[in-house]
């Protein structure tokens, strides 16, 4: 994301990954509503009404039931700006603009990386965090507390696109490395080993509110048969933790098995609350040909999963499962899990490029 101070009266807004591209003149923004949205300095769920983000779909000339994360990203950003932008007492000319290489209602996290970089940018302009000088670019750029102000506003946006999220990919996005939640606790593990994983993008596009809203209603419907798949899937989460802090001490391939099959218990789980779905399913099944362990990653219903490479896995494998997949119309990359969460990786003269390195 590159934030950059204009002089023309204008917030500017150009979203090119999901074709968005829009200005409004800072003084009808002033003259429409009553800012800022909230006062405080951390955020207040209880401030974030349907009247309010009503009011800014009217603005925006969105429909007021509209589900699409294209149109709400354009809200959450309107209702950041209106509530962190607002606090110095005028709102700054801006103009904000955000690529991605990640794909979008993809599960891979893209909402939240952009609702962090806007909110660090918003924060860093409205001088209630640390602005760094250029050529700073570290893990620990900002305090613990600084982080948590990041996080917390950052949950806003991703609550305004996704109406009941779980905090996890907001959470990530700002702290980086791995991190533990439970019940709202966030936990960041001190003990990650590298992992290589193969993401692989179904390209089939799925709203992690409605997905969400399904579970919510089988949990409803059925609660003690959903019980008891939550509670398995807990026991998972927590026998992978002690998997993964003892494969940071030591590398063994029964850590890989134990992993893998892991992996294929959680999936058939996913499975059960209903969020897999025929693509997911048809790239288990091609990965397991090749002796490899594959699940959806995210909310499910489409977007994306992550396949376990071993350390000794012949690039020929990769390089041939990849293949087939392609045949079958997916995209795939390989990639790593664990790095850096939010980054400020240049600032002069008022211009902010805030990327969040995935």
């Amino acid at each position: 994301m590159r934030l950059s101070r204009t002089q023309d009266g204008m917030l500017t807004v150009n979203l090119p990954n999901i074709s968005v591209k829009a200005s409004w003149p800072v003084e009808t923004i002033k003259s429409c509503f009553s800012l800022p949205f909230i006062d405080t300095p951390t955020p207040q769920l209880d401030k974030v009404t349907p009247d309010i983000l009503n009011q800014i779909k009217e603005f925006a000339n969105i429909d007021k039931d509209s589900a699409q994360t294209t149109e709400l990203a354009v809200v959450a950003l309107l209702f950041l700006y209106g509530s962190i932008a607002a606090k110095t007492g005028t709102l700054p000319s801006i103009t904000i603009c955000v690529l991605s290489k990640l794909p979008a209602s993809a599960g891979l996290g893209s909402s939240a990386a952009y609702s962090v970089c806007l909110v660090t940018g918003l924060l860093s302009l409205s001088g209630l965090i640390q602005e760094h000088a250029a050529g700073d670019r570290h893990e620990g750029m900002w305090s613990k507390e600084e982080l948590l102000l990041i996080n917390s506003w950052a949950f806003i946006g991703e609550k305004i696109i996704h109406g009941n999220p779980s905090g996890i990919d907001n959470s990530i996005s700002t702290f980086g490395g791995a991190i533990r939640f439970q019940a709202g606790k966030i936990s960041r593990l001190d003990k990650m080993p590298p992992l290589r994983i193969l993401l692989v993008n179904t390209k089939v596009p799925r709203s992690t509110k409605l997905l969400v809203a399904g579970v919510k209603e089988r949990y409803t419907k059925y609660p003690y048969v959903m019980k008891s798949v939550m509670d398995t899937t807990e026991a998972i989460t927590n026998i992978c933790q002690e998997v993964l802090s003892q494969m940071a001490e030591k590398e063994s391939g029964e850590y890989y098995t134990m992993l893998e099959d892991f992996i294929d218990i959680n999936q058939h789980q996913l499975g059960a609350m209903g969020v897999s779905h025929p693509s997911l399913d048809q790239i288990v099944l091609v990965s397991a040909k090749y002796g490899l362990h594959t699940k959806l990653t995210g909310a499910g219903g489409g977007g994306c999963t992550f396949t376990l490479i071993r350390p000794d896995t012949p690039p020929d494998t990769i390089s041939a499962l990849r293949q087939e997949l392609e045949n079958l119309g997916f995209s795939s990359w390989e990639t790593k899990l664990g790095s850096f969460g939010i980054i400020q990786h240049f600032s002069s003269n008022g211009t902010f490029d805030i990327p969040v390195n995935l």
